[in-house]
């Protein structure tokens, strides 16, 4: 009996759901928007490392780890969820978006390590650990719906 390791078909229109409030408040983060200043929650969290030290207590506004979380969940449920149609060419499929995914994630942070420098780095690595699951959201649809429509 071969092992499913892909959520279920609801949890992709859960994750298309949290998607777009997510991306917008990460977003907001990342530019350092004035509108989150309102709706910041200030919290003492245990860290395992921050500019306190290791293993210790730091102060921190928890927008940024639930926009972050909420984000990574989201992607993680469309890209990971069963299709209606699930059969061995999309899994094929599958495994080709996710090979091409990991190249081009790894040519454009090969760039960035090549030219992106200071603190800007640290933007440039926020953006790209969510770029490999884009990618291959983007691709991957791509390919399934080339693949319906030569079957029609």
């Amino acid at each position: 009996m071969k092992k499913s390791y892909l959520l279920p078909v609801g949890f992709k229109k859960a994750g298309l759901w949290m998607v777009v409030p997510f991306l917008v408040l990460s977003a907001l983060c990342l530019c350092g928007s004035d509108v989150l200043v309102d709706i910041c929650i200030n919290a003492t969290v245990p860290a395992v490392i921050s500019h306190e030290g290791w293993f210790c207590m730091t102060e921190t506004a928890l927008i940024e780890e639930i926009a972050m979380l909420g984000l990574l969940a989201s992607l993680a449920f469309i890209a990971l969820s069963r299709e209606q149609d699930e059969d061995e060419m999309t899994a094929h499929i599958r495994m080709q978006s996710f090979v091409w995914s990991t190249w081009a994630t790894s040519i454009v942070l090969a760039l960035g390590i090549l030219f992106v420098y200071d603190l800007e780095f640290l933007t440039f690595m926020f953006l790209t650990m969510y770029l490999y699951l884009m990618l291959y959201i983007v691709k991957f649809n791509l390919a399934m719906h080339r693949e319906r429509k030569e079957q029609r």
